[in-house]
């Protein structure tokens, strides 16, 4: 499987090298290939970010069949965009991990994903 890993640092003083670590330790188990994206000094709340658009094109071309991150807030803190974007991607045929959460829509158990999208 191709995945596409995402990081967010909110500050440029940040690294994002700890989420990144640990999602490619889960990527090498999984033995899968793997592209990182990664936005440093942008609020997680924004909607529009330099790296997460360019993943998004690259969902659209299919580039990649998952998507990894390491905790949700990392993908978005705004609870209307995060669900937006993970409908996209299920619309997409794209799975989602995210890592802290225990979520991982390339098994079975895709409930998680269906909660989500209930509290919006």
């Amino acid at each position: 499987m191709r995945c596409a890993i995402y990081a967010l640092v909110s500050t440029l003083d940040q690294e994002a090298e700890n989420q990144s670590a640990e999602i490619r330790h889960y990527v090498i188990a999984r033995d899968w290939t793997a592209t990182e994206c990664v936005d440093r000094g942008v609020s997680g709340a924004k909607d529009r970010r330099p790296a997460l658009g360019r993943l998004l094109i690259d969902a659209r071309r299919h580039r990649f069949d998952v998507l990894a991150v390491w905790r949700l807030d990392r993908l978005g803190s705004n609870l209307r965009h995060l669900i937006t974007l993970l409908e996209e991607l299920q619309a997409l045929g794209i799975a989602f991990v995210s890592l802290n959460e225990g979520i991982d829509a390339t098994t079975p158990g895709k409930l998680q994903l269906h909660i989500l999208a209930a509290i919006r």
